[in-house]
């Protein structure tokens, strides 16, 4: 792949991004009011738990929900100025792949068991790229070696790969054009812990190259700790806390944040047993008034059963939705003032 000249500035904005899932019998809030900026070059990494609405959030961005249930009904979505959410099909197809392009989670639904995984890498190629067939496959060939394939597998097809690999040919499928946003939905959950690294390291070279943009969807800090420049936390479709990697895993101010990190074992502490988040998310069908997560917060207070919290930005751009949150930060700047 040639060298391109990287690109700076806003690329992604989203406001008040509003999804649900609508059916005969009921709704579902997938996603609730959600706001992000990312810059050419971040990496922003999604947590939170299964059910949150990370991979709803990410697919939004592409316009790949499934209509019907899925309805986006609030918000905008914009790239490099332009509303994604205004845009007729025909430019969406423009955009998808070449553009922004997404890794999905699971590689056995995302890959076409009927054509070979070599055509499938190389059709992205041929559409976006204007190139013969033939410099396709041949572009398509060194995807593959890039992602650790051999080039004599170019013309098998999905199901003589392991699920490892799948993932892989989906990597170099969503990489193949170089986009400028790379949405990835837990990308390594199907590899091993080396292939693993390499993938991290694949997709790490691609930023640097090109400045891109990612969104990285995952349970593992590790990875994110490792990958991703910003953090954004999702519960009950809404980012409760977003700010700088550093701000996020040093000052975590949201009680949810702090209780994924209690969650994680520590091996410098000797403990029985792990500190897991009391309770589950709300029914998403049946949103509670007030904080969502006032039910599981050691926190909550009795104003957290009627006011939802809105967004609190420091001065240093953290973000937290919490009615406690300039209490904490007002401890925060106390710690810093003491070890200053």
């Amino acid at each position: 792949m040639e060298q391109t000249a990287k690109k700076q500035g806003r690329l992604l904005t989203i406001k008040d991004l509003s999804v649900k899932y609508v059916t005969k019998d009921e709704t579902v809030s997938a996603v609730n009011g959600v706001s992000l900026e990312l810059n050419y070059g971040d990496a922003l990494g999604l947590v939170g738990e299964t059910g949150a609405g990370k991979t709803t959030i990410a697919k939004s961005i592409l316009r790949i929900l499934p209509n019907p249930p899925a309805v986006i009904d609030g918000g905008s979505i914009e790239l490099d100025g332009q509303n994604l959410l205004t845009l007729p099909e025909e430019e969406m197809r423009k955009i998808r792949g070449k553009r922004a392009a997404m890794i999905f989670q699971d590689p056995m639904t995302a890959l076409n068991p009927v054509r070979r995984v070599g055509e499938q890498i190389a059709e992205g190629i041929r559409i976006h790229e204007k190139v013969s067939r033939r410099q396709a496959n041949e572009m398509a060939v060194e995807m593959l070696e890039m992602v650790g394939i051999s080039a004599d597998r170019f013309r098998e097809f999905p199901h003589q790969f392991s699920g490892g690999m799948k993932q892989r040919v989906v990597i170099a499928i969503a990489l193949a054009c170089n986009p400028d946003l790379l949405i990835a939905d837990e990308p390594t959950s199907a590899l091993d812990v080396t292939i693993q690294a390499q993938v991290l390291d694949t997709i790490g070279e691609l930023k640097e190259k090109k400045n891109t943009a990612m969104i990285l969807i995952t349970h593992d800090f590790g990875i994110v700790a490792k990958s991703c420049n910003k953090v954004g936390v999702v519960y009950a479709g809404e980012i409760i806390e977003f700010g700088t990697t550093r701000q996020v895993f040093e000052h975590p101010m949201h009680p949810y944040t702090k209780g994924l990190f209690e969650a994680i074992p520590k091996m410098s502490l000797d403990v029985d047993r792990l500190s897991p988040i009391s309770g589950a998310m709300p029914d998403p069908t049946h949103l509670p008034e007030g904080c969502c997560f006032r039910s599981r917060c050691p926190y909550a207070r009795e104003e957290c059963r009627t006011t939802h919290p809105q967004d609190t930005t420091l001065d240093d751009g953290h973000r937290c939705k919490c009615i406690r949150c300039l209490e904490i930060a007002g401890s925060k700047e106390g710690n810093h003032a003491a070890a200053d």
